[in-house]
């Protein structure tokens, strides 16, 4: 969906300077290998195809094109001003470069909600008020930008009562997965060092990090060493029949963990266990970082709004259009309007790539198509993990692929823990993180794809080796 940056965008990347009310060294400040105004304009390119810095030019043009204040010291206002003057596009996204924490996922979202919208602003509002300097304009709040600068008034959000304006809601963004966390400033190496944990230091520069803390889709910080699922020597027997037989792995967060095998070795019933529709005869299951071996279904319904499973054959409801499937989980949670609903659903459509088919029920769809609606349903939970269980089975190999391409972008979009249940080793060595391979019960490797290939077990050969005569036929 978002494979190539938009032809009718502008990107416009406040930068500072005289321009605005950025500090004299914020642009070149360094975080996690890279300045704040190279990390705009990267991000920014990948959603608009022109990219332009609103700032000081003798001290910018080494970096791109540079747009000067018409109205200078006037603050976001004139820089604002500035671009929607020299722009060539209807739509323009502003951003400022003082937000490393947001991404080209929710850019894209921004600029694609803009596009559908006929308000002259798209702009997000938080608990913390609203974040114009992330926005998208059109050409004529110029107009109103230049009138209320000759006359003396620079609040940008001060403007927003005067034009239609396109709010992105904080439960809207919380609905798609966004945190709020990303409009955090970052204008200082201090500021650096305390989004990085660590106490700065005086004696050294660290205008450069490593790494970005991890944290859940709540915005809380995870634990980066624990597991956010794991099976302790898991054993399950369906009568005289042992599935699982001393299984052990663990997924870590973020990490996508595939589980491969020949049908009838445990691989459906290890979601099921990590979802607590079952529970093992003996051993552990961890989820989201706590012991659920034991839970009550009480407890259980806790985690489930943490972790959610897209069945294999979609589990959508047949008299419910496509629409009101995914609105299904929103509805239950009882705290956003309709309107709200409809942007979210809309949102989420769009993202899975079938928007065009709301109006839909499930019984006008390929399997394919419906195991994206049921994508979009998991993902309208908010969910920490998403479980796949056989995703690309009985679809043709394009709609695999592409079943494959979402699952992945989801991950890097969302920062999603995942699980997938597959027999595809090519849905495997494109999504793993790490595998494992489930042969009469036991776990016969958990490591790397990589390591896979070169595993020494002779069953584990055998399946590759199967495999590939089936993908590359003679």
């Amino acid at each position: 969906m978002y494979d190539q940056p938009m032809q009718d965008v502008t990107a416009f990347i406040l930068a500072g300077g005289k321009s605005s009310r950025m500090g004299t060294d914020k642009a070149l400040l360094e975080w996690q290998g890279k300045t704040l105004l190279q990390r705009a304009l990267d991000c920014a390119s990948k959603v608009a195809q022109e990219v332009c810095i609103v700032g000081d030019a003798a001290r910018f043009r080494q970096f791109g094109q540079v747009v000067e204040d018409i109205l200078p010291g006037r603050g976001p206002l004139g820089g604002i001003h500035a671009a929607l003057r020299s722009t060539r596009t209807e739509l323009n996204l502003i951003l400022a470069v003082d937000l490393p924490l947001v991404d080209d996922s929710f850019l894209q979202y921004l600029v694609s909600t803009a596009a559908r919208s006929e308000a002259m602003v798209t702009v997000a509002r938080t608990d913390d008020g609203w974040q114009p300097l992330c926005a998208v304009y059109r050409r004529e709040f110029a107009e109103v930008a230049e009138k209320a600068l000759q006359e003396g008034r620079y609040r940008v959000d001060a403007l927003f009562d005067l034009v239609p304006v396109r709010i992105i809601e904080a439960g809207e963004l919380a609905a798609l997965g966004f945190s709020t966390d990303m409009f955090r400033n970052l204008n200082t190496p201090e500021e650096v060092a305390q989004l990085e944990g660590r106490p700065a230091d005086p004696g050294s520069d660290p205008r450069s990090s490593s790494a970005q803390p991890e944290t859940s889709r709540s915005g809380e910080k995870a634990p980066k060493s624990d597991p956010y699922i794991e099976f302790k020597n898991v054993t399950k027997s369906f009568g005289s029949n042992c599935v699982l037989d001393g299984v052990s792995f663990e997924v870590l967060p973020g990490e996508t963990v595939c589980i491969l095998g020949r049908s009838g070795v445990g691989k459906s019933v290890s979601l099921q266990n990590i979802m607590g529709f079952l529970k093992p005869d003996s051993g552990r299951v961890i989820v989201a970082f706590q012991d659920i071996t034991d839970y009550s279904e009480e407890q259980l319904e806790e985690i489930r709004k943490k972790v959610t499973m897209v069945f294999q054959n979609g589990a959508l409801f047949d008299s419910l259009t496509v629409g009101e499937n995914v609105a299904f989980p929103l509805r239950e949670q009882q705290n956003m309007s309709e309107e709200q609903i409809y942007q979210v659903v809309d949102g989420l459509l769009e993202m899975v790539g079938v928007r065009e088919m709301r109006d839909l029920l499930p019984s006008d769809l390929s399997t394919g198509m419906k195991r994206s609606v049921a994508i979009a349903r998991a993902l309208a939970a908010r969910p920490e993990c998403v479980l796949y269980d056989e995703p690309t089975t009985m679809v043709d190999p394009l709609m695999a692929q592409l079943l494959g391409d979402l699952i992945k972008r989801l991950k890097i979009q969302l920062h999603l823990t995942s699980v997938v249940v597959t027999h595809d080793m090519r849905l495997a060595k494109k999504l793993a993180d790490r595998v494992v391979f489930l042969h009469e019960a036991k776990a016969l490797f958990f490591g790397t794809y990589a390591d896979m290939e070169k595993c020494e077990e002779p069953i584990v050969q055998e399946f590759l080796k199967l495999d590939e005569l089936i993908l590359d036929p003679c």
